[in-house]
């Protein structure tokens, strides 16, 4: 933007240049005066612009900060919340086993009592005239007392039991009232991410004006490609396209630029080409750098590894990662979006290229809060799983449109 200021304000100054060349007699003093009020003008209202649109990228950076805080925070309340809610399935099992354990004995401790009563309804008178000898009565008796201790014994593993089964019972209701709270806490922080995903979006259209332009191309070519491998075909053909169309661009802005500069005298034109020819700003270190450093776009267990069987003769050409239901996705990597909505089976799909051929590919979101042209951050988040327990998040990496091993990529 800043560059296309200066063009506009060279084109005005090149107007006045060309009034001012005409033949001296036709021009007054005070037209050369309004010429020169008008070049003041033009040049304050490009350092204002300019100073906004440093003020909003400013800004705009301190959100992609704080989002990439907050997408941390909510991935390790994710992690913190399976954490209890994998304590919690621990308790309930100890539970349930403690309660088997104590309808086994509770149902021998009945059966024993039954026995035992049926020997108390009967009348003592009834003992002698048994086909006893006195010995196998003493030893009748001596059973009898052993059956005591053993029943005294069971009724207090009994007591114990209920005790254990009362103290899980209270555990449980601590863990789930903990996790309703983390619930909550987790709820909000994803009502705060969405906050500040429309603050940047709202930010982000005030700086860029071809966001909208770079989503209808996208999604022209989305509506055009058979398949994924298609599509991002498509895309680098258009990429490569548009880095043509802005370097020509510039050039001859600069080119024009630097001739009206020259014809002005000033001198500025050798400062002029210096800064507007300098290389490109680049990540301190690319993509092909940071293998087994890429952040893993979202939590959870590895589900499918690359290569993994999917159907006879079909295997997977990435990751899937299961998730939390609404759990957060970032960008692994910094990048910029080529890609972001539905497409074909990968319901919603972000691209995002890093450079160097690589781009990657994240699929199965529910939402997506990420726009075409966006640049991102590593770590800033791009959108949210579905509201559903079993949710997976697919992820790929491709180098010059083959697919790599994301696994090998990810930081451990």
């Amino acid at each position: 933007m800043t560059k296309f200021l200066i063009f506009a304000f060279m084109v005005l100054i090149s107007t006045g240049q060309q009034a001012s060349a005409a033949p001296a007699a036709n021009v007054s003093a005070s037209e050369v005066a309004k010429v020169e009020a008008e070049a003041k003008r033009v040049s304050q209202e490009h350092r204002e612009m300019e100073q906004k649109a440093n003020k909003l990228k400013e800004e705009l950076k301190n959100v992609n900060q704080k989002m990439i805080a907050a997408a941390k925070k909510i991935q390790n309340g994710e992690d913190e919340l399976r954490k209890k809610q994998d304590e919690l399935a621990v308790l309930q099992k100890h539970l349930s086993e403690s309660e088997e354990k104590f309808n086994s004995e509770n149902d021998m401790l009945i059966e024993t009592l039954a026995a035992l009563q049926n020997l108390a309804l009967r009348p003592s008178e009834a003992v002698l005239v048994q086909p006893l000898s006195p010995v196998e009565v003493m030893r009748s008796s001596i059973l009898l007392r052993g059956s005591v201790h053993a029943l005294e014994s069971r009724a207090s593993s009994i007591r114990q039991s209920i005790e254990d089964i009362s103290n899980q019972k209270k555990q449980i209701a601590a863990r789930l009232q903990d996790l309703e709270k983390d619930n909550k806490k987790l709820a909000q922080q994803q009502d705060d991410m969405k906050k500040l995903s429309q603050q940047k979006s709202a930010m982000y259209s005030q700086i860029s004006s071809k966001s909208e332009e770079a989503k209808k191309k996208a999604d022209m070519l989305a509506s055009q490609a058979h398949n994924l491998r298609d599509l991002l075909e498509k895309l680098e053909k258009q990429k490569e396209i548009n880095r043509r169309q802005m370097a020509e661009k510039a050039r001859l802005a600069r080119e024009q630029a630097a001739d009206k500069l020259r014809r002005e005298n000033h001198g500025l034109e050798a400062s002029y080409a210096e800064n507007n020819t300098a290389a490109p700003e680049t990540p301190a270190t690319g993509f092909s750098k940071a293998k087994g450093r890429l952040s893993r776009p979202a939590r959870g267990p590895l589900v499918t590894a690359f290569h993994s069987e999917l159907s006879k003769g079909v295997v997977s050409n990435g990751i899937d990662i299961k998730t939390a239901a609404k759990a957060q996705v970032i960008a692994p990597f910094d990048g910029t979006v080529i890609y972001a909505g539905p497409f074909k089976n990968f319901a919603n799909l972000v691209i995002i290229d890093h450079g160097e051929g690589y781009t990657s590919l994240l699929s199965g979101l529910g939402e997506t809060d990420t726009e075409v042209g966006q640049m991102l951050l590593a770590g800033e988040p791009v959108g949210t799983m579905p509201a559903d327990a079993n949710s997976k998040l697919h992820m790929e990496i491709r180098k010059n449109n083959h697919p790599v091993d994301p696994n090998e990529w990810i930081k451990k």
